[in-house]
């Protein structure tokens, strides 16, 4: 567990925290993980428009305070941070909505949609001094931390390799009494459904829906996490993405790659495919170099969530009581919604109806 050596938890105060999205991640996660992380943090608020959702994890979780919408939230106050875990093209509103209300935010990955977006929220967390580290859990992997703390040297490395395939953990993994939110009001679904198209429109530089679900989902949502996981490895050999060599994915959601040129021609190819058909989910980095092989195996998501989600949540909390340096901040968030949005727009080039 990641501790402050200065400050120990049972020593600082607890954050109050309110929660932007009541799905998935929230369920299966970060609740059961709050729920144990109770010296350090006290759920006050939740934030959902599924009617059905609120009620139902109010009362599982003892929640005091529920609105059908972030706004409501962070009007109604007396909270220090708020967890962002609402659709993608809610996270910019929401993060800069809890920066100007004076909060410190952890926001799921992504941390938005647009490449402005993101500068803009590293600009307001710098002029009101607030935490923003954005989620990525498997950053919290130990053994991620050991091969990031003994990475090959730069000049040995001759390939990166990033390779998930998913089985569709996200409906296979779903937790006993998950929520449906089956009755989220249809002018909530409208309002997403065109907020998603006009950000994703911006991003890649096209209003065509059938970007939507790729862009979004696919890229943003899942090769992300490997995106920003070897870009790590690479800050700590001192290594940067040159350029993009090649790009390709589905309309369907179902395939994101691509691959990259660094610094002194290595390329990295990176890939993430959700396979149904697949007997289960495998995430794999490899880091080929002179000396070997420098592997490293994720497990799958939500089996056990506190194996990294608790420490992803105990590091906010040293961020924002102990002023520890964050691990994911707004800055590295930036970047990954950078490069995925040129990652993307690569492969519109090379392939204008992305199917």
């Amino acid at each position: 567990m990641i501790e402050s050596p200065s400050v120990p938890a049972s020593r600082t105060p607890r954050l109050r925290l309110g929660i932007a999205g009541g799905g998935l991640i929230t369920q299966v996660a970060h609740l059961p993980v709050l729920a144990r992380l109770g010296e350090r943090f006290r759920v006050d608020a939740l934030a959902d428009p599924s009617a059905r959702v609120r009620a139902a994890l109010q009362a599982r979780w003892d929640i005091p305070h529920t609105f059908p919408d972030h706004t409501g939230l962070l009007e109604h106050g007396a909270l220090d941070a708020l967890l962002v875990c609402s659709p993608n093209a809610t996270h910019a509103p929401a993060v800069l909505g809890a920066l100007e209300a004076g909060l410190d935010v952890l926001v799921e990955k992504p941390l938005c949609l647009v490449p402005a977006d993101a500068d803009a929220i590293v600009a307001a967390a710098h002029e009101r001094g607030r935490v923003v580290q954005v989620g990525y859990m498997k950053r919290f992997d130990p053994a991620y931390e050991a091969l990031l703390a003994d990475p090959p040297t730069a000049h040995r490395l001759r390939r990166v390799e990033s390779t998930t395939v998913d089985p569709g953990i996200g409906r296979t993994l779903r937790p006993a009494g998950f929520v449906e939110p089956a009755d989220v009001p249809d002018d909530a679904r409208a309002a997403l459904v065109d907020a998603t198209a006009l950000q994703v429109a911006e991003a890649v530089g096209s209003r065509d829906p059938a970007h939507c679900h790729a862009y979004s989902d696919a890229f943003l949502g899942a090769l992300i996490h490997d995106v920003n996981a070897v870009l790590g490895l690479l800050d700590a050999m001192g290594l940067e993405v040159e350029r993009v060599v090649d790009a390709a994915g589905a309309a369907d959601g179902s395939l994101a790659s691509c691959m990259l040129e660094l610094r002194g021609g290595v390329r990295w190819s990176a890939a993430w495919l959700l396979a149904p058909g697949a007997p289960a989910f495998t995430e794999d980095i490899r880091l080929l170099a002179t000396d070997g092989a420098h592997a490293l195996a994720f497990p799958a998501p939500y089996l056990d969530p506190f194996a990294t989600y608790a420490r992803e949540l105990e590091h906010f909390h040293a961020c924002v009581r102990a002023s520890e340096t964050c691990r994911t901040p707004p800055e590295d968030g930036a970047r990954d919604v950078r490069l995925l949005a040129e990652i993307y727009r690569a492969a519109l080039d090379r392939r204008p109806a992305i199917a």
